[in-house]
């Protein structure tokens, strides 16, 4: 019964999530701002790079840090008490919450983590947003039930609702990044054309997104 469900026309919202997914990883590489001297599968190792750097600092990056990780616990808590407690089915627009929430936190992780690149031009966290949006899709036609019982209607019209608000997410912290930079760039570009440094938490220049991952190798240079 089960493998019937992913032969039957529902395996519409599969396949087009798949294609999305690979039509919005192709548009985001090509995005201004995309850190592109960074291949994708080391993207993992440049954020862990970030935390072991960052975290231990007791300045603003930490504080971001921070409430980075206070808001996924959130939207966390309000996904699984919404499962657990049966609140999506009760009300309406808590899906659209947890969405708007994950779409933004999903942003606000790519944009900590390459902060040079996305200040100077936030927008392709958009995109980004979006092919992880429409992975997760996959992810659900794949390995979850819950749609087996919904009509290809209610599946497809879910599908796009639950994309759109979570690149609306992303839209809103692509916003707040631009707003940001025109704040912190006031200040600078009124100093006799002093040129834009981004900073970091402590005053000091961004790291740059280009810098290498540490490791726990010695040195052998010697």
């Amino acid at each position: 019964m089960a493998t019937s469900q992913y032969l039957s026309p529902k395996l519409v919202v599969g396949v087009g999530s798949l294609l999305l997914a690979l039509a919005a990883t192709w548009a985001t590489a090509r995005t201004s701002g995309y850190p592109d001297r960074h291949a994708l599968r080391s993207w993992p190792a440049v954020l862990a790079g970030r935390l072991r750097r960052e975290v231990p600092r007791r300045n603003s990056l930490t504080a971001a840090w921070g409430a980075l990780a206070g808001w996924s616990l959130l939207v966390s808590v309000l996904h699984f008490g919404g499962v657990l407690y049966n609140v999506y089915t009760v009300v309406p627009w808590w899906d659209l919450l947890t969405h708007a929430m994950g779409g933004f936190g999903v942003a606000a992780l790519l944009g900590l983590t390459f902060r040079r690149s996305t200040l100077r031009a936030p927008l392709w966290v958009v995109p980004a947003v979006l092919a992880i949006g429409a992975g997760f899709e996959v992810y659900e036609f794949l390995f979850k039930r819950f749609w087996h019982h919904w009509t290809l209607g209610f599946y497809i019209e879910d599908t796009v609702i639950d994309l759109v608000v979570n690149t609306s997410g992303a839209v809103v912290f692509a916003l707040a990044a631009r707003g940001y930079r025109r704040r912190i760039a006031a200040p600078v570009s009124a100093a006799a054309g002093d040129p834009v440094v981004v900073a970091d938490g402590d005053g000091a220049p961004a790291g740059d997104d280009t810098e290498s991952v540490e490791t726990d190798e010695p040195d052998r240079s010697r």
